[in-house]
């Protein structure tokens, strides 16, 4: 699922789930991707090719975070990072945090690398 991504775009939010990303749709309308299954980071690149995307946030749910944030920086992040782009976790606790202004950063993959 893809949503509000032009050539102008410079920074994207990546979902692990169709639920999670149309969630981000419906509330704040950003910039968006999401994959049921992310593999590795060739499908994220052949969505963002003609875009000027320069920074990721990839946005996870606590109840999934334990079992996609390590999995997330060693097989898709980990080559992202070298290509120049500013990568970040964002983690919600639950799906009313979409609807607070700025929702909170608990973890920062550029620290990790």
């Amino acid at each position: 699922m893809e949503n509000n991504i032009s050539e102008n775009t410079s920074t994207l939010y990546l979902a692990d789930s169709f639920l999670l990303g149309n969630l981000i749709k419906e509330t704040v309308n950003l910039p968006t991707i999401a994959f049921q299954n992310i593999t590795n980071s060739y499908s994220i690149l052949k969505e963002i090719e003609k875009t000027n995307i320069t920074n990721i946030t990839f946005v996870l749910r606590i109840p999934q975070c334990n079992q996609n944030l390590d999995y997330i920086i060693r097989r898709v992040f980990r080559d992202l990072l070298p290509l120049g782009y500013n990568l970040d976790t964002k983690i919600i606790r639950s799906y009313r945090d979409f609807f607070d202004e700025d929702f909170n950063v608990d973890y920062t993959l550029n620290k990790a690398a």
